[in-house]
C-alpha cells in the first residue's frame, strides 16, 4: 500500500450532474428478451440510468457540475490554480481537456491544468494528487473535476448496457489553516491485469480497430471500440484485493467502523457492494447506495452519491471512508472529514460546449 498524509487541506465543495435523459431498464425489453432484462435488473440492482445525447460529453457533464458548484459557492474561477479532468473519456486525443473545460470557466493562465486517465478508482486518486499540488504550491484553491460517458462505449449488443449512466462531478479544494484538516490515503495498482477492463482501439496501439460487432466467449457482440472485461476476475478483485486494501489501511491507520461515519464507495453493481460490505463488516445504513438509480458511473459514483445523500439533508462534520476500485486495475481508499453543507444537490442538465464540435 502507497500511504500519504495530507494536512492542511479540506474538501470545501462537491458537486454532480447527470442529462436529462432518464433510461428505465425496462425499455431493454425491445433489444433484449424481458426474462434477461428482469434477471440483470435483480443481479445489478440498476433500474435506471442517465444518458448523454447528441453531443454531449463526459466534459460538458463535468463542467456544468462545476459551474453549479462555483456558483452556489460564491468562488471566482481566477482564485483557481489548478484544474484536474479525471476520465477515460477525453474530447479529444490531445490536447488534455482539461484545457477545454479551462477556457469555458474562465480559469486563468496562472494556473496547472492537465488530464488523468483513469476510471473508477479516479476520485480517491485524483483527490490525492490534486490535495498534494494544492499543498505544495502557491496557489489556495484546486478544482478536481471528474467525467463518465460509458454509455458510448458499451456494445448495444451488451446486456452490461443496462448497468452504465453518465454524469459528471466537481470538487473544490482549499487551503486552511488548521492542522486538524487531515486526508490519508492508502493506494495500490496492479499493470499485470491492464486487459481486465479496457477499450482495446483508439489508441496508437490498436489506431485501425475493426467497427464490426463480432461475438465473444461470453457470448455478447462487440467492436474493437466497445468496452472489454472480464467480469470474473474484475468480481475476484473486487471482493479479495479491496477489502484487503481497506483492512490494512485501517489497521494502519489505527480506526475501526465504529470510528467511520459514512463509508461511499464506488457502485459497480449490488452484488458486488454487498459482498463488500460483508467482508468489511460495514452496516448498510453507513453505506449509501445509488447504484439502483444512477447505474455504475465510474469516477463519479462516489460524489454522486454523496450528492444524492447529502445534498438536501444536511447533518453537520462526518468522517468518512472514500473507496474507489476499477481500470488498472487500480484501487484506492481516503479518510476524509467533509461539512455536508458543502455537498449540492445533484443537478440535471443538457448542455454541451458547441466551440468544441468539429464534425456535422
Amino acid at each position: 500500500m502507497l500511504s500519504s498524509t495530507i494536512r492542511g487541506i479540506k474538501i470545501a465543495g462537491v458537486a454532480s450532474a447527470v442529462p436529462n435523459t432518464k433510461v428505465d431498464n425496462t425499455e431493454y425489453n425491445n433489444v433484449f428478451d424481458e426474462e434477461t432484462v428482469r434477471k440483470t435488473i435483480e443481479s445489478t440492482g440498476v433500474r435506471s440510468t442517465y444518458h448523454s445525447v447528441g453531443k454531449q460529453t463526459a466534459s460538458d457533464l463535468a463542467y456544468s457540475a462545476a459551474k453549479d458548484l462555483l456558483d452556489k459557492k460564491g468562488v471566482d474561477p481566477a482564485e483557481i490554480g489548478i484544474l484536474l479532468f479525471v476520465s477515460a473519456h477525453h474530447d479529444y486525443i490531445a490536447p488534455a481537456t482539461a484545457f477545454v473545460i479551462q477556457k469555458q470557466l474562465g480559469i486563468p493562465e496562472d494556473s496547472m491544468v492537465f488530464d488523468i486517465n483513469l476510471g473508477c478508482s479516479g476520485f480517491v486518486y485524483g483527490l490525492q494528487v490534486g490535495a498534494s499540488l494544492l499543498k505544495n504550491c502557491v496557489t489556495r484553491k484546486a478544482l478536481i473535476l471528474f467525467g463518465d460517458s460509458s454509455s458510448r462505449v458499451v456494445s448495444p449488443k451488451d446486456t452490461s448496457r443496462l448497468l452504465f449512466g453518465d454524469s459528471g462531478a466537481a470538487l473544490l479544494l482549499e487551503k486552511t489553516e488548521d492542522d486538524s484538516d487531515i486526508m490519508s490515503f492508502g493506494l495500490k495498482s496492479d499493470g499485470t491485469r491492464f486487459n481486465e477492463i479496457y477499450v482495446p482501439a483508439g489508441g496508437f496501439r490498436h489506431i485501425n480497430g475493426s467497427h464490426e460487432l463480432k461475438m465473444e466467449e461470453d457470448g455478447r457482440e462487440r467492436s474493437d471500440y466497445h468496452s472489454h472485461m472480464n467480469g470474473t476476475n474484475v468480481f475476484v478483485f473486487s471482493v479479495t484485493d479491496v477489502p484487503k486494501l481497506v483492512r490494512e489501511f485501517m489497521k494502519d491507520k489505527g480506526i475501526s467502523s465504529d470510528d467511520v461515519d459514512m463509508l461511499f464507495m464506488h457502485q459497480p453493481n449490488l452484488f458486488i457492494i454487498k459482498n463488500l460490505l460483508k467482508k468489511l463488516k460495514f452496516p448498510e445504513e453507513k453505506a449509501p447506495m445509488t447504484i439502483d438509480r444512477y447505474g455504475n458511473t465510474s469516477a463519479v459514483s462516489i460524489p454522486i452519491t454523496m450528492c444524492d445523500h447529502y445534498g438536501e439533508n444536511k447533518d453537520g462534520k462526518k468522517n468518512m471512508l472514500l473507496l474507489g476500485f476499477g481500470v488498472g486495475l487500480s484501487w484506492g481508499v481516503a479518510d476524509v472529514t467533509i461539512d455536508t453543507e458543502d455537498i449540492l444537490p445533484v443537478i440535471m442538465t443538457d448542455y454541451c460546449f458547441e466551440d468544441g464540435l468539429l464534425d456535422d
